[in-house]
């Protein structure tokens, strides 16, 4: 089997040992019968008599009937090409997204129906311009916990950051510094010329595990950029509930910059800024991508379905 190609369900194969319990059922020697219904239990009385080309037909039925049921068994366990996850030698930075997922971020935010809404279509909106950049995706509330490590696999990213805070086993809190220290071990070993913490919160810090400007000397110590995102509260001042100085001192301390979520141009500077940054060329090896054969099998399978009937129903046709 060529190394590429695979099963999403290869346990449904088992099926096909079913086929030669039917292909012998095929093969049992049915009555031969006569114009007029004459039953014959051999054919020794017709030994000289050569067979027609009809006769040696007689069990194309079955067989196209077999090998279009085997095609639709192969079809159900989702054969599947897998693109050869090829290395490439790519430009590019690594970055980790540091999203607060805890409960303050499910009130109210200016433009979304919850602040964890305002920090997702951000973060998300920023995956859809990446292209050659390994990114990762930390989560917190009064711990934190990565969801993904670096990886060019930017749909599937997209699809955690969206289902972030559903059934995350982690303590209520709110710990930046934590998140924050947690995406700076992501990039601890990371060898890119640049290296990138993307953190959206609506900065309500209230767990001292680590306190968020000692999380961000260390960034600065380590040379990672921080860049924050702070999501206000709606019907309030921005100032009440986010603590807009020490989430600009962060960014600004280790050379990122800090924006609102609702600012779209402040956010596309964010971004613009980050691709700007000077790039590693290294060698990377991008995500397989796997293409579903199952409709290429269905096809042939109705197509030997349909021959099979016309057969059976016109010059195969046995008699009464």
């Amino acid at each position: 089997m060529p190394e590429n190609l695979r099963f999403a369900d290869p346990w449904v194969l088992v099926l096909l040992l079913v086929l030669p319990v039917l292909a012998s059922r095929y093969r049992r020697r049915r009555p031969y019968r006569l114009p007029g219904g004459v039953v014959l239990s051999t054919l020794a009385p017709l030994a000289g008599i050569r067979p027609s080309w009809r006769v040696r037909l007689q069990p194309l039925p079955g067989a196209l009937r077999l090998l279009a049921l085997a095609l639709v068994i192969v079809a159900l366990a989702r054969p599947q090409v897998v693109d050869a996850g090829a290395r490439i030698t790519a430009e590019g930075i690594d970055i980790v997204l540091a999203l607060d997922i805890s409960g303050s971020m499910r009130d109210a935010g200016l433009d979304a129906a919850h602040k964890i809404d305002a920090a997702k279509a951000a973060l998300k909106q920023f995956l859809a311009s990446r292209r050659d950049d390994r990114v990762g995706l930390v989560v917190f509330r009064a711990e934190a916990r990565v969801l993904s490590p670096l990886t060019l696999d930017y749909k599937a990213l997209a699809q955690l950051v969206e289902e972030a805070d559903k059934n995350q086993p982690l303590e209520e809190g709110t710990a930046i510094g934590l998140g924050l220290v947690t995406s700076l071990n992501v990039l601890r070993d990371s060898h890119a010329r640049s290296r990138v913490v993307i953190l959206a919160t609506d900065g309500e810090n209230n767990v001292s595990t680590v306190e968020p400007e000692q999380a961000g000397k260390i960034a600065e110590a380590l040379k990672i950029r921080v860049y924050t995102i702070g999501i206000p509260t709606a019907g309030t001042r921005a100032e009440q509930t986010l603590n807009e100085q020490q989430m600009r001192r962060i960014a600004e301390g280790t050379g990122g910059s800090y924006t609102r979520a609702n600012n779209e141009q402040g956010l596309a500077d964010l971004f613009t800024s980050i691709a700007a940054l000077e790039k590693s060329r290294v060698e990377r090896e991008r995500f397989s991508r796997a293409h579903e054969l199952a409709p290429w099998l269905l096809m042939p399978a109705f197509a030997l379905v349909v021959l099979e009937t016309l057969l059976t129903a016109t010059v195969l046709r046995r008699a009464p």
